[in-house]
C-alpha cells in the first residue's frame, strides 16, 4: 500500500496555489504501479517484470505480472530461467499468476505483447485502456513524445505515458503490428530472441519513462 498523503493547509493553496497543486502531484495517494500481462505468465510478462524491476529497483515503483490462461502456480519455463540468468535476473520463485485474481483499475501502467494481452487487462481485470499498452507500441511512442526534463522520475513517467496516449490516439493504427510473439513450441534460438526482445524492451521502456536510472 502507498503511504498517505498529508494533507495540505487552506492557507497554503490561498497563498500559492501553483505550489500546492505541485506537492499533490508529489504526494500520490496510490503507488506507481506497472503491471505486464501475457498468455501464461511463464515467459514473456515473468521476464519483463524482472527486468523492469531491477532497472527502477531505487524507485518507488511496485512491479507484477500476469497471464491470461488460468494455470496458477505453474513454475517459468526453462529457458525463460536461462535468459533471465544472463541478465543477472532471477525468475526461480516465480509462480504464474492468473488475471483474473487482480484488480488493475488503479495500475499506473499495463504492457501487454500481443493486444490479446492488453484487452483481457481492461476487459477482466478492470485496467485503464489510457494506460495500457504493447511492450514496443510503448517504446515506440515515447520516441515521438517531448519527454520533460523534470527531476522527480515519477512525475516525468506520468507526463511521458500521458503524452504516449495522446499520440497514440493521433496515429491509432501506427502501432499496430508491434506484437512479442508467444515462445511455446519454438525452438530455443526463437525463444532467445523472445526473452531477449523482452528483457531490453522492458529495460528501454523504464529508462525512457524514468530518465537516468541504472
Amino acid at each position: 500500500m502507498g503511504e498517505i498523503a498529508e494533507p495540505i493547509s487552506p492557507e497554503l493553496v490561498l497563498v500559492d496555489s501553483e505550489l500546492a497543486a505541485a506537492i499533490r502531484l508529489r504526494s500520490p495517494s496510490t503507488p506507481f504501479r506497472v503491471v505486464f500481462v501475457c498468455t501464461g505468465n511463464r515467459f514473456r510478462s515473468a521476464l519483463a517484470a524482472a527486468a523492469f524491476r531491477f532497472a527502477a529497483a531505487q524507485l518507488p515503483v511496485e512491479v507484477d505480472s500476469y497471464g491470461t490462461l488460468d494455470i496458477a502456480l505453474a513454475q517459468p519455463l526453462p529457458e525463460a530461467l536461462v535468459i533471465a540468468a544472463a541478465y543477472g535476473l532471477d525468475l526461480s520463485g516465480h509462480l504464474s499468476k492468473s488475471l483474473d485474481t487482480t484488480d488493475l483499475s488503479q495500475a499506473s501502467l499495463v504492457v501487454g505483447f500481443e493486444p490479446q494481452h492488453t484487452r483481457a487487462a481492461v476487459e477482466i481485470a478492470g485496467a485503464r485502456p489510457e494506460c495500457s499498452f504493447l511492450l514496443r507500441e510503448l517504446n515506440d511512442l515515447l520516441e515521438h513524445v517531448d519527454i520533460p526534463s523534470n527531476p522527480d522520475p515519477i512525475e516525468r513517467a506520468i507526463q511521458a505515458l500521458d503524452g504516449a496516449n495522446h499520440y497514440r490516439r493521433r496515429e491509432p493504427r501506427r502501432w499496430i503490428g508491434r506484437e512479442i510473439g508467444d515462445p511455446m513450441g519454438l525452438e530455443q534460438p526463437e525463444q532467445q530472441a523472445i526473452g531477449q526482445a523482452v528483457c531490453g524492451g522492458a529495460i528501454m521502456a523504464a529508462r525512457k519513462l524514468f530518465g537516468n536510472i541504472r
